[in-house]
């Protein structure tokens, strides 16, 4: 078992003494800590995946066969307290593939499979329900916040991102919820650990049953997620608000609508040219189990030195599947996109079109240009039993203006095809 002593002393001192009081307490929840271990859950699961990439810059195609194995219990509350214990193996089945491990710089002729081999603590923590309208949960923990366009467990990756830390949220208000964060650890998809300083405020009220607003601040401490940005230093602070969900129109109908600004700006040492700004406008219609919409999300750049950062996000969802840009290029990113999904008994569909843009122009090999390219998403899942599901995922991202002055600039976005086929079993 590799990286335990990561948790924090601090951190697994606060474990030990909260599991000791839960065992003393006098009342309320089960009768026993034994009663407390049989009456909880498994939050366990098995990912097999199958994931090819076909790269323009990469002589060689990559197929990837990974297996995650995810093995944990969740007690049922005993005296208002609940542990939480999961274990992570990810397993490579076959070589044919780089995995970045460890986030090194690589000449493989194949391209990355971002799925390093791991076993480690997936998570470990304690939550505490004794305030009225409260949890407390403190330990290592998956976090996911939102839409997760600033924080979440990188889901899609056969390893998952998880946070050390205290985690606050409350319910007193009607309609409300209030959230606060302290962190101090990171694990992150890589499998690279880092010590960080992060913390989240953040704040959200439901004005219709299925639509709310949101106002949030995190505040990130890392100078170490300086690399690729254009600043040595990427310690940030993000304030924003956020209006999202769906309006009801009639039985069968709804509006979909999305809008949200923020501010990212300079924060502990941070560079001064971090003062940036995000905006995501979109609109759509859903019927029944099926919806259609258009958006458009800009993180802007700063005269080309600096653009918006979401380094603790999970950023599969966004600027396509093919996670080329994971990193938001210095010139800032204008991406505009129409998706479309839905239910149909057993199966799930989905695809996306993206065409995205540049913030601020750029050098091509043939003068400036703004346009980086478009992709094509889809996906289709079958849910065979509430336990077992299957799921062919396929993304094509076309190059239209080279990045960078030459073709074999190292900020190209290559012409690159990806495709998985998944089966997910939970128990």
């Amino acid at each position: 078992m590799q990286h335990i002593p990561r948790l924090g002393s601090r951190l697994l001192l606060g474990l030990l003494l909260t599991f000791h009081a839960a065992i003393y307490a006098e009342e309320g929840g089960v009768s026993s800590v034994y009663e407390a271990i049989h009456q909880g859950k498994s939050v366990s699961q098995f990912r097999f995946r199958y994931e090819y990439v076909d790269q323009a810059n990469k002589p060689d195609d990559a197929n990837a066969l990974t297996l995650q194995s995810l093995l944990g219990w969740q007690t049922a509350p005993y005296k208002d307290l609940s542990v939480t214990a999961q274990l992570i193996n990810v397993s490579h089945l076959n070589q044919d593939f780089y995995d970045n491990n460890l986030g090194r710089n690589h000449s493989s002729p194949l391209p990355t499979v971002q799925d390093p081999e791991i076993t480690d603590i997936n998570q470990l923590f304690i939550d505490y329900t004794g305030i009225p309208h409260s949890k407390v949960r403190l330990g290592r923990q998956i976090i996911r916040i939102d839409n997760t366009r600033y924080v979440g467990d990188i889901i899609f990756r056969q390893s998952s991102q998880v946070f050390d830390g205290l985690t606050l949220t409350n319910h007193s208000l009607a309609n409300t919820e209030f959230l606060l964060g302290h962190y101090e650890h990171l694990r992150q998809a890589t499998g690279k650990y880092r010590n960080t300083n992060f913390d989240i405020v953040h704040a959200s009220y439901q004005y219709a049953p299925k639509a709310s607003v949101t106002a949030y601040g995190y505040f990130m401490d890392q100078p170490e997620t300086g690399q690729n940005t254009g600043v040595l230093n990427n310690s940030h602070k993000d304030i924003g608000l956020r209006f999202d969900g769906a309006l009801d129109v009639h039985p069968d109908w709804r509006w979909l609508h999305t809008l949200e600004l923020a501010r990212q700006t300079a924060y502990q040492g941070g560079a001064s040219a971090i003062d940036v700004s995000y905006r995501r406008m979109g609109l759509g219609l859903g019927y029944k189990q099926w919806f259609a919409r258009i958006d458009q999300e800009i993180l802007s750049s700063n005269r080309g030195l600096y653009a918006f950062q979401t380094p603790f996000a999970t950023l599969h969802p966004f600027q396509g599947w093919t996670d080329l840009f994971t990193t938001t290029p210095r010139q800032g990113m204008i991406d505009r996109y129409l998706t479309l999904g839905g239910k149909f008994e057993q199966w799930t569909l989905h695809t996306e079109w993206h065409t995205m843009y540049a913030d601020q122009r750029y050098q091509t090999p043939s003068g400036m240009g703004d346009h980086y390219g478009n992709e094509w998403d889809v996906s289709c899942a079958y849910q065979y039993t509430p336990k077992l599901q299957a799921k062919f995922e396929y993304a094509r991202f076309y190059e239209n203006e080279t990045l960078g002055s030459s073709l074999t600039a190292t900020s190209r976005k290559p012409d690159t095809t990806k495709s998985w086929l998944t089966l997910l079993y939970q128990f």
